[in-house]
């Protein structure tokens, strides 16, 4: 629901007008961002303007176009439907933001209205831009001071923008929903899935329905919505929806195309990015999410494979560097191996182990004299890890845990260790 904000000047004189509204005026939609029919500006009040307002555009913050319209144009009774269906044109937004936003002005008919685009709305409410409006436009307004009235609402509405949209950004998740992870799915549901419309982006998105939750595949190009017009790699957008209904956006791409909406500046190719994470954890809310699928995925195949991890040798291979943002080959490679209740490390009973299926959850109770090196946060008596068996890979993924929370445990961000088959 768009938020629609009229504000009448009710210190102002107002108009007094029939029932009947004049005949409207129609405007041509053109890239122009102050578009003022009232001259209420001068040349010099546009030049600052625009300057900001595309400095805004510039840094990918919003699309704003300023537009003052008088009598000619409508009447009181009417100006906000008029705005509506006329001048939002001039400020779309970027395709697939809707990051557009319009204020409509005039001072022969005392009103105000700010338009704002639905992905505007996500970060900016009509709470707040009424209280912008409040106090920032009509208190200069009052005084025919349109131009610094109009001035310090666009700042202020900039600066909220750019406060906000930091919490709305990206996280680079390929730590763990790795990029072969990605594409992998991706083959996957373009080949057993079927054409479903999410959203209003797109439509007929490829789709496939897992047990509790659902994956679509956005296209990298505008305006065309057929399978078959693409190839497996335009699809660079994947999101997941789980059982309640909640989204989580991701994209991987092997090269920047102008057509692909969600990239931004700093991304890399060959990477995954979490959009708009907020304060949720990639290893909390997502991993579950990957290993439903992938667990799926492989018992979908003809050749899935019934063994545990546990009934297999393990070599320690790689852990992930934050820092540097990949993984890296360890020197020590340590193997281990479950049997019965004991884990073995390179051989050698070193303790027992316990494993929480359900929360993917495994616990090690080591002898601290030789404990190895991927013991590292102990929490009274044991080591806690989340475990991914991925069976395709033949790779076992451990994160380890560093403290409680309640009755919840807490991951290391960022902090994976990689363990491969040992061949006998």
């Amino acid at each position: 629901m768009r938020y629609l904000l009229i504000i009448l000047f009710h210190c102002l004189i107002s108009n007094t007008f029939g029932q009947t509204a004049p005949e409207n005026q129609q405007f041509l939609v053109k890239r122009v961002r102050i578009i003022d029919y009232e001259k209420i500006f001068t040349e010099k009040d546009i030049q600052i303007l625009d300057s900001i307002i595309n400095i805004c555009w510039k840094n990918a913050i919003a699309d704003i176009a300023i537009v003052t319209i008088d009598g000619r144009h409508t009447d009181k009774a009417h100006f906000d439907q008029y705005v509506f269906n006329n001048l939002t044109g001039y400020a779309q937004g970027e395709y697939g933001k809707n990051n557009g936003i319009v204020i409509a002005i005039s001072k022969q008919l005392r009103q105000m209205r700010i338009e704002n685009g639905y992905g505007i709305e996500k970060i900016m409410s009509d709470v707040a831009t009424k209280k912008i409006i409040d106090e920032y436009f009509i208190p200069k307004f009052k005084y025919d001071n349109y131009f610094e009235g109009t001035l310090n609402g666009l700042n202020a509405i900039i600066s909220h923008l750019g406060k906000e949209i930091q919490q709305y950004d990206y996280t680079d998740a390929s730590s763990i929903f790795r990029p072969s992870l990605f594409q992998k799915i991706r083959e996957f549901v373009l080949e057993n899935g079927t054409p479903q419309t999410f959203r209003s982006l797109d439509s007929d998105n490829p789709s496939y329905n897992f047990t509790s939750l659902d994956v679509f595949l956005g296209p990298a190009r505008k305006n065309a919505f057929v399978l078959k017009d693409f190839l497996e790699t335009d699809y660079y957008e994947m999101t997941i929806r789980n059982s309640d209904g909640k989204h989580y956006q991701f994209i991987c791409f092997d090269e920047h195309l102008p057509e692909q909406t969600f990239i931004k500046k700093n991304m890399q190719a060959h990477r995954v990015y979490w959009l708009e994470p907020r304060d949720q954890l990639i290893s909390q809310d997502v991993w579950p999410l990957l290993t439903q699928i992938e667990d799926e995925m492989t018992q979908h195949s003809p050749s899935s494979n019934a063994k545990k991890f546990t009934d297999y040798h393990w070599k320690m291979k790689q852990e992930f560097h934050p820092m540097e943002r990949k993984y890296m080959n360890v020197d020590h490679n340590e193997t281990i191996a479950f049997v019965q209740n004991d884990i073995l490390i390179n051989g050698e009973k070193k303790g027992a182990f316990e494993i929480d299926e359900n929360k993917r959850l495994i616990s090690l109770k080591i002898d601290e004299k030789q404990r190895p090196s991927f013991a590292i946060f102990k929490m009274e008596d044991r080591y806690y890890y989340r475990y991914h068996f991925n069976k395709t890979e033949r790779k076992l993924y451990l994160v380890p845990l560093d403290e409680k929370e309640g009755h919840d445990l807490i991951s290391v961000e960022g902090c994976t260790l990689v363990f491969e088959i040992l061949e006998p």
